[in-house]
């Protein structure tokens, strides 16, 4: 018995001593395993990293031969025989560029004899260094010493470049077209095609500028995510050059149709009263710039609001005279000029006024007649009216016009009248409108009848003032240019697309109980109490009765009395060392009106900064398109303004000279950056005033960044 339990307890002994050295020999294995694995994803890595460097070496070539041939190419164009070639094109005629090729991947390719199948003899010491990389990446053994024998801190190091790199190629900015971008697109049908503003434009290139403290945001038309990687911007503005010129001419625009995907239909300021370049310059081309702006009237955005004219693209939609402007001083009882309140052409589609414009808009409001045959250009002291309409629901299936009062300035009634619609009222909305059926009986008169004699009462640069206002125009059946909106320009919510009922605005700052008569609205007291609430604005400050620009203004003059002068001063200085520069290369000079405004832009800047905005005036285009070569990376936003003269689209010469606008269209593509912003913006002609704006963010590779539209 007992040598039973000893033979079964030596049993077990060499069964456990078994075990643990098989257990020791398979993690001898697995160590020897993973450490080869560990080994091969370092030499991976460093093959990785070693054709990333020759990438990057690769690039840096391209770009050397880019500016070599750009020399050559400017000593052959002065050579005399070039110069009786092109004496009179205006452009740069840009030779065709080699095709960048990664150096890599040429070199990593077959031989000729390894794809005939003959032997190679080509030792380590004389291998191409690509080929190495190639070998490494397939996780072979024949390495270079320095990547072979790859250390622990090394491999980190190089793990966290890649990261890095990685990260940099995920963190690009991309821009996606909303529903109101989608329908200005050219790739719309024409009938159906709404262009965008300029507006549209400018708060684009703000939001690219200031990020996410922009004022003026293009969401209404676009979505550009990650604001923040966009590297600069840079803006090419081709003025005499028209939406009808591209579309004739748009095969021949081979390089600009493979640059841009993005291409919109704009709408323009009037040729004779601003160019593209003096609107967009006067956007805050600075931060010192913006900082100024803050301090001066309280917000970026109530400084935006006084330093634009609402009227400018009215004037290009509405039948407007022309006339010479005068000066035009406030009305005695304003703080502020009126002609501040009114909405722009932007904000009259964006909240559903009846508007004279193509695409849906057109259609929509085809019967709709004019408040006016012709205006006059509306100034400070052009008289304001207050309208307001009731409604009754017809057998249409919409509200109809039933009753129309208007009041002046001295809220005296100058037009009152009941009105009867033209199909029949199914229900009379009494509780809101105050009609009944007993007050409709004896009612003969027509829509048609109310439009004539509107037409026949108000002066032709009259302001209308209204809450929501659009709702009674759109009753009226009629258009107007210049409107003041209760429900735009005062916001007691804090939210700027949540609107104020009436009644709590009168309540709130007029300090007057309205809209109580249980027999419904009475019209004269809601066009008096809108009227007294504009006319109280004015008496005050632009940001009265807004509390988005209160409590901005509120939060700055915080910031100021929590500052001693030191402090500011510090700031300032702090504000003009990282200051984002920007550029305006211009053709010819100045035009004095634009001079003014890059002289107010200097004047934002601190005496010890350098110039807020560097102005490069040039004499020829070729001049122009080399100045923005030279300084396009050294600033945040560079602006090239270049005349593109009529007769270079004359039929025997089009083809020409549409060719060599195509070729200075690529060669400035080419100095944009990686995630940069490239824009080009046709401004239109005395032919056709509608322009194009063209829009692209560069990729690593040069190609544009595109994103699926999306929906508004």
């Amino acid at each position: 018995m007992m040598w039973t339990r000893t033979r079964l307890a030596l049993r077990s002994i060499a069964r456990s001593q078994s075990l643990n050295g098989k257990r020791s020999r398979m993690k001898e294995q697995l160590s020897a395993k993973q450490n080869e694995r560990n080994e091969k994803k370092k030499k991976k890595l460093a093959a990785l990293a070693n054709l990333m460097e020759l990438n990057d070496r690769d690039r840096l070539h391209e770009a050397e031969l880019a500016k070599k041939r750009d020399v050559e190419e400017a000593e052959t164009e002065e050579t005399p025989a070039k110069a009786k070639d092109d004496a009179d094109d205006g452009f740069i005629t840009v030779g065709s560029k080699r095709k960048s090729r990664n150096r890599a991947t040429a070199r990593s390719n077959p031989e000729p004899e390894a794809q005939s199948g003959a032997p190679q003899t080509t030792t380590d010491s004389d291998e191409p260094a690509s080929k190495k990389s190639r070998t490494q990446e397939a996780g072979g053994d024949s390495l270079p010493q320095e990547i072979s024998s790859l250390s622990e801190e090394q491999y980190k190091q190089l793990s966290a470049e890649l990261r890095r790199r990685k990260r940099q190629l995920e963190d690009v900015p991309g821009l996606r077209l909303r529903e109101m971008g989608q329908r200005a697109s050219l790739e719309t049908p024409q009938h159906a095609r709404t262009p965008i503003f300029l507006t549209d434009i400018q708060n684009l290139l703000m939001s690219a500028l200031i990020g996410q403290k922009s004022p003026c945001r293009p969401d209404r038309w676009c979505s550009v995510e990650k604001w923040l990687s966009l590297s600069h911007s840079v803006v090419v503005i081709l003025e005499g050059l028209s939406l009808y010129h591209y579309l004739s001419n748009e095969s021949q625009f081979e390089a600009t149709n493979r640059i841009f995907n993005t291409k919109l239909e704009m709408i323009l300021p009037p040729q004779d009263e601003s160019q593209i370049i003096e609107e967009i310059a006067k956007i805050p081309l600075t931060n010192v710039q913006a900082r100024k702006l803050i301090d001066e009237h309280g917000s970026l955005e109530s400084a935006v609001e006084l330093n634009k004219d609402p009227t400018l693209f009215v004037k290009t939609i509405f039948p407007i005279e022309k006339k010479p402007t005068k000066p035009d001083d406030l009305h005695m009882d304003d703080k502020f000029p009126r002609t501040k309140l009114l909405l722009s052409a932007l904000q009259m589609v964006d909240e559903g006024y009846p508007i004279p414009f193509q695409g849906d808009l057109h259609n929509r409001f085809r019967s709709f007649k004019f408040t006016k045959n012709s205006y006059e250009p509306v100034t400070n002291r052009s008289p304001m009216f207050g309208v307001d309409c009731e409604m009754c629901q017809t057998e249409a299936g919409v509200n109809e016009l039933t009753r129309i009062s208007i009041v002046n300035e001295k809220y005296m009634t100058v037009y009152e009248t009941l009105v009867l619609p033209n199909n029949r009222i199914t229900n009379y909305l009494t509780q809101y409108s105050g009609i009944t059926e007993e007050i409709m009986r004896k009612v003969t008169k027509k829509l048609k009848d109310v439009q004539k004699e509107v037409s026949e009462l108000l002066p032709p640069d009259a302001i209308l003032v209204g809450q929501s206002l659009n709702s009674d125009l759109n009753a009226m059946r009629m258009m107007h240019p210049y409107v003041i909106d209760t429900s735009v320009c005062f916001n007691i919510s804090g939210v700027r697309r949540r609107k104020s009922k009436l009644k709590d605005l009168a309540k709130t700052f007029l300090k007057e109980t309205i809209q109580e008569n249980d027999d419904g609205h009475d019209s004269i007291e809601d066009s008096r109490a809108t009227l007294k609430l504009v006319k109280m604005k004015l008496a005050n400050s632009i940001e009265f009765g807004d509390e988005i620009l209160t409590q901005q203004k509120r939060l700055q003059e915080l910031a100021n009395a929590s500052s001693g002068d030191t402090i500011s001063n510090n700031l300032f200085a702090h504000v003009a060392k990282r200051d984002k520069r920007t550029a305006i290369v211009t053709v010819g000079d100045l035009q004095p009106r634009l001079k003014d405004v890059i002289l107010k832009a200097g004047e934002a800047a601190p005496k010890d900064h350098s110039l807020a905005v560097r102005v490069h005036e040039v004499s020829t285009s070729k001049e122009a398109v080399r100045k923005v070569s030279e300084i396009a990376l050294e600033n945040a936003l560079t602006i090239a303004n270049l005349p593109v003269p009529e007769q270079d689209f004359a039929l025997e010469s089009a083809e020409r000279n549409v060719a060599k606008l195509d070729r200075t269209i690529e060669r400035l593509w080419n100095t944009v950056a990686h995630n940069g912003l490239f824009l080009v913006l046709m401004g239109g002609s005395t032919e056709c005033t509608k322009g194009v704006a063209k829009i692209a963010i560069k990729r690593l590779n040069g190609s544009e960044q595109t994103s699926a539209p999306i929906g508004s």
